[in-house]
């Protein structure tokens, strides 16, 4: 008799437990759309704080972490998956018997999906603690696109070959180019970067014009800029050239130009 009792239970458990999982649903269908409601204006004052803070820093220049533009895409296709969800709540057919009663079916199946998005918006925002949004931007010298300039220099191919060739030498840290003003020293040394950095021989070039009467500082704060460095304008030429010298040291392979000697 115990076992047919046990038996009997044990087949009471199995059949009663797929009634009263969805049935659960139906009972918190206001709570989990209360919860809903709540979690979603959370994200959605997360995701307008977030936007603020990548369009402010794309107006500074700087350029904008790729883990938070998926980030504010995957908050944006939430929402709009949430505000439908909304909608269809507000034009489903809540009732049955004439509205004497909720219709159960269709509240278990909407008060399942305001849970599930809950919990998918509390993950967004835990991903969504980032310790910062963007990254300074250090936009590519415009003079290494064009090759218009040097289109009037076929002539001077044997010395473009020459000093290119001369980077592969290892017993070089120093080029120089010289000669009378107006032959186009400029323009040439302007193709050698651009070719270098074309055919992969450096990874970064950059330029800056010295003049007869240099101004050191000025100097320093052009290149430094050029790197993503950060010089203190009061600082000693001395301290600012120790950390620019620090800053340069950590790049492979970084080719200057120094134009105007």
């Amino acid at each position: 008799m115990e076992i047919i009792i046990s038996v009997a239970a044990k087949v009471a458990e199995y059949l009663v437990a797929p009634i009263i999982y969805p049935f659960t649903y139906c009972c918190t269908y206001k709570t989990n759309f209360e919860k809903l409601n709540n979690e979603v204006d959370k994200l959605k004052n997360a995701r307008d704080s977030m936007q603020y803070k990548v369009d402010d820093s794309r107006i500074k220049g700087d350029g904008i972490q790729q883990h938070v533009e998926e980030w504010l895409i995957a908050a944006n296709k939430e929402i709009n998956e949430v505000e439908k969800l909304i909608e269809d709540k507000e034009n489903s057919n809540n009732r049955c018997l004439k509205g004497l009663c909720p219709n159960l079916r269709t509240r278990y199946q909407l008060s399942k999906k305001a849970e599930r998005e809950t919990n998918a918006i509390v993950g967004l925002h835990e991903k969504g603690r980032f310790d910062s949004v963007s990254f300074r931007s250090i936009p590519e010298e415009t003079w290494l696109k064009s090759t218009q300039d040097f289109m009037h220099f076929e002539s001077r191919k044997s010395t473009l070959k020459e000093i290119l060739d001369a980077f592969s030498n290892r017993n070089f840290n120093m080029i120089g180019v010289y000669g009378m003003g107006g032959i186009g020293k400029t323009t040439l040394v302007k193709e050698v970067g651009r070719q270098a950095k074309e055919n992969n021989l450096f990874e970064k070039v950059i330029s800056s014009r010295v003049s007869q009467t240099p101004q050191i500082k000025e100097i320093q704060g052009e290149i430094a800029e050029k790197i993503g460095l950060e010089l203190a304008e009061q600082s000693q030429e001395t301290v600012r050239a120790g950390r620019l010298l620090e800053r340069l040291k950590k790049e492979t392979k970084i080719l200057i130009i120094l134009d105007d000697i």
